[in-house]
């Protein structure tokens, strides 16, 4: 076979226009950080990497309605401790009511501190993150206590609210019949004006049984709701954790697939530059003179 000077030509410009390409590809690689970023430089990577960034986008979207029950779930217990110390001095207030020698003057002083514990805990049941009232189940957009201390809230939106994770359901709502209502209907408010009533006709007999029975059921209602918010919490620890070591792996193995491997292109990089230089000086010697070469 015949070589000539056109087919020499023409594979050594091939060779070095190639040597180019290659050079750009690794300053590419260089400036990007990624070794692969479109499914020709790998199609089996890219597409691998791009479901795993979707993935990573839906665990984000996790994270933050882990963050958001985790915000409810501290509320809860913030407000359940405190009800339980507001319930606490109302018992004291009780028994000391129930003494048949208090006079009108001190039964008045109590009955008046009884109505700010009313009003206090009316604040604790609307008790909002945001914009939502956190005692207000699925009318999380409305105070399910009224200014009157009337329980407002729709009976078919008393339910827990609740999220789903990873294939978990976090529940995470309690509604204010959970926490104020007793069993047999009656409200801590409605106990509380009971209460008033008592002190002000002096009926001891109400006081000591009717009243500090009910607040009994209350009280039991707030241990149950700090034990569910306890176990809610530890649940809520656990897949927030679990998202956490989720995004770690991922991360980690999309860049071992991705990103450019800087020692490696570095080299590769200095080769290609040091061929191209070796690649040009012998077309320099290869390639014949033509006229074109001596136009002055």
């Amino acid at each position: 076979m015949r070589i000539t000077d056109k087919m020499i030509s023409d594979r050594v410009l091939n060779n070095i226009q190639g040597s180019i390409k290659r050079i750009a590809k690794l300053h590419d690689q260089l400036s990007s950080g990624k070794m692969v970023r479109y499914p020709s430089d790998n199609a089996v990577v890219a597409t691998r990497a791009a479901k795993i960034e979707s993935r990573l986008r839906e665990l984000e979207q996790y994270k933050g309605n882990v963050d958001y029950a985790q915000n409810i779930l501290q509320s809860y217990d913030a407000s359940l401790q405190e009800v339980s110390s507001v319930y606490q001095r109302l018992r004291e207030l009780i028994v000391q009511s129930a003494n048949g020698v208090l006079t009108a003057d001190q039964r008045q002083a109590i009955s008046k501190e009884i109505q700010e514990i009313k009003d206090h805990l009316i604040q604790i049941a609307n008790t909002q993150v945001g914009t939502d009232y956190v005692f207000g189940g699925y009318e999380s957009n409305k105070a399910p206590v009224d200014e009157d201390g009337n329980i407002v809230l729709n009976p078919d939106s008393a339910k827990s609210r609740f999220v789903n994770v990873l294939g978990y359901k976090i529940n995470y709502g309690l509604t204010v019949n959970d926490v104020f209502l007793t069993k047999s209907g009656v409200s801590v408010f409605k106990l509380i004006d009971m209460t008033v009533n008592a002190l002000e006709n002096n009926d001891q007999q109400m006081l000591a049984k009717g009243s500090l029975m009910s607040l009994d059921l209350l009280e039991d209602s707030v241990a149950k709701s700090l034990a569910q918010v306890g176990a809610n919490q530890k649940m809520v620890e656990m897949v927030s954790s679990r998202i956490d070591d989720l995004d770690t792996f991922m991360n980690e193995y999309i860049s071992n697939q991705i990103d450019t491997d800087l020692p490696k292109v570095l080299t590769d990089l200095s080769t290609q530059q040091a061929a191209l230089t070796a690649a040009l000086k012998s077309a320099a010697n290869v390639l014949t003179a033509t006229l074109v070469d001596f136009i002055d």
